[in-house]
């Protein structure tokens, strides 16, 4: 099962993204602001967090660019009313994995964290399996 922390200072939001993850079969954990963010990947491991970027104390860019600068790679998906190019490209330099606007599609949300933690699972491990092979990165 993936834990999956999930940012926002909306507790509604929260909530809604809490209960459609656990019912989806993910492991959410909940955090109000960036420094909560902070807080508990240093205490709990997460294999992705959702993010917004408009929140108190330390917003979204605040804590990407503290995780990415303190050696945390763990895959960000950024979800905002922020929409503008702007944003998205920022978000993408602080070092985000994907993107998305508010109001959220729960459908798309979820295809999107399958594909980031399919990613990811590739990254980490250093191997692709396509059927019976089994390629391995820097194995050459």
């Amino acid at each position: 099962m993936f834990n999956i922390l999930v940012a926002d200072d909306q507790p509604n939001i929260r909530r809604l993204y809490e209960y459609t993850l656990e019912k989806n079969g993910y492991r959410p954990f909940v955090a109000a602001d960036g420094e909560e963010v902070l807080a508990v990947l240093e205490r709990q491991h997460i294999d992705l967090v959702i993010l917004d970027v408009m929140m108190p104390k330390l917003d979204g860019y605040g804590c990407l660019k503290a995780m990415r600068e303190s050696g945390i790679n763990v895959p960000v998906l950024i979800i905002t009313a922020r929409d503008s190019a702007e944003d998205l490209r920022k978000s993408f330099m602080l070092g985000s994995d994907d993107y998305m606007t508010k109001p959220v599609d729960e459908t798309e949300m979820l295809l999107r964290i399958k594909a980031i933690l399919r990613r990811s699972k590739i990254s980490e491990e250093q191997r692709i399996v396509v059927g019976g092979t089994t390629l391995i990165y820097d194995s050459f």
